[in-house]
This record gives structure tokens, sequence and C-alpha cells, in this order.
């Protein structure tokens, strides 16, 4: 917030409180503009993720990996402001799995859900050598006889129909029975 405002009401109103008032008008603009772009990209970041996941200060942590919480535990709080809508679970799941996951929901009786997640959406990374020259490590993709690199393909998210149980058991209002089916890659 600036020091200096137009609807600021001056004591004296006088052109000496006014020049004192604008001294630092720039500065606390700036400082509030820094503040703002903090707050706008701290709850989004990783090390918070790290923190509340190791000090264990919300329940979610608890049935979750790091590697997976760190990335999508914004999107997670964000979605628990409606938690137990199907637009929560489709926001938390494709902040988990990806854009590409399919997410079919079926309601077979009253206060029951099933709830069936596709995810196929797979990251790729290379077979990667290590080994020591001098006083250092040097890597080397590993590479087929053709020269071609040789990749391993694993699924963003959880690995395990468990592990995104932990999560909906979190996410699901008092009084509904709620069942979930985790499909890999289909």
């Amino acid at each position: 917030m600036a020091v200096f405002d137009e609807n600021v009401q001056f004591f004296k109103g006088n052109d000496t409180e006014i020049k004192v008032a604008s001294v630092g008008s720039d500065v606390a603009d700036l400082l509030s503009i820094q503040r703002d772009l903090f707050l706008d990209g701290a709850y989004g970041c990783g090390p918070l993720g790290d923190l509340l996941h190791d000090t264990d200060r919300t329940p979610l942590a608890r049935g979750i990996k790091i590697e997976i919480f760190r990335t999508f535990f914004q999107e997670l709080f964000d979605s628990f402001v409606h938690c137990g809508t199907f637009e929560s679970y489709i926001t938390v799941f494709t902040a988990i799995f990806g854009d590409d996951t399919e997410i079919t929901f079926t309601v077979p009786g009253n206060g029951k859900l099933d709830i069936d997640v596709v995810a196929t959406d797979v990251t790729l990374a290379n077979f990667v050598s290590r080994y020591v020259d001098g006083t250092s490590y040097v890597f080397d993709n590993m590479v087929t006889e053709d020269g071609d690199n040789i990749m391993f393909q694993y699924l963003i998210g959880f690995k395990t129909q468990y592990e995104l149980e932990q999560l909906l058991f979190e996410m699901v209002p008092m009084g509904v029975y709620t069942t979930i089916t985790l499909t890999i890659g289909a």
C-alpha cells in the first residue's frame, strides 16, 4: 500500500506535509508491487509444498509422496474450497495425471459415487549411465546398437490404486460412499 494516496486527507493540508508524504511514495509503490508478485507465486512454489509435506501440516500429505505433492498442492488446496464436487475431482486428477486423463463418474444410488480414472499422460526419460572420469562424474545416454537413445516411460502422478485412494479419502464429503478405479496407460 502506497504511503501517499489521492484519497488521504492530510492533517494540515499544506505543501510541506504533501512533500513529506510523497518522498516515500515511489518506494512504497514498488514494494507493494513486489509483495503482490511474491504472494501470487509463493503459494505454488515447490519448497512450500516440501515444508507442508515434511512437517505433516496437512492431512493430505500423509498418503501422498513428496514428489507428487510438491507439484500439485496448490491446485489441490484451491479445489478444496468446493471439495467433493465433480469439478474439484476433475481439477485434482488432471493436475496429478495430466490433461489427457479420462475421468468418468457414475452414481449407482443415493450417497454412492464411482469414479473411473484412466491415466495415459506419460513422461519419457533418457536411460543414463554414470562413470568417473578423473575427479568428476560423466553422464552418457545409453543407446541401442543402431545409435537410438534408450528411453524409460513412466506415468505422471500416482502409480498405484492405494495412493489414489488415500487422496480420495481426504476429498470425499461425509455421508458419500465413493469407490475409485485407476487404469494406467489404457
